[in-house]
């Protein structure tokens, strides 16, 4: 997997310019983070029922909004996992429960980090 910043605080600031208010940055980052367990929720359902048409919707949703608010780390576990998803064929068929487990437990980690310095981010004293 590859290892990158959690988060990319260039894009945090380029985003905050283009909104021109840092009360709208908070708002959406805010929100953003809030949703990040609803949205893991949705990528784990998917997996549990080998659904892989509500996977790529889910990771694509998770994986998008993650760029745009800098979740770097999190955009590009979501892109790798997805690409593992593409690989299941008859050939190479879905893993076992336990693999999939680990997959959720890495997308619950690090999204919960992801949350957690985003909130920092946003403090009047974070940014």
């Amino acid at each position: 997997m590859t290892v990158a910043p959690v988060l990319d605080t260039r894009e945090l600031v380029l985003l905050g310019e283009e909104l021109g208010d840092r009360d709208a940055l908070c708002t959406f980052l805010d929100r953003y983070a809030t949703m990040l367990d609803q949205r893991v929720d949705r990528l784990e359902r998917a997996l549990d029922a080998r659904d892989v048409q509500d996977w790529e919707d889910a990771a694509l949703s998770l994986r998008t909004s993650s760029q745009m608010a800098g979740a770097i780390a999190l955009s590009r576990l979501v892109a790798e996992v997805q690409a593992w998803v593409k690989s299941i064929t008859p050939e190479n068929p879905w893993p076992g429960e336990s693999a999939l487990h680990c997959v959720v437990m890495c997308l619950r980690l690090l999204a919960a980090e992801t949350a957690r310095q985003l909130r920092v981010f946003v403090s009047p004293s974070g940014a």
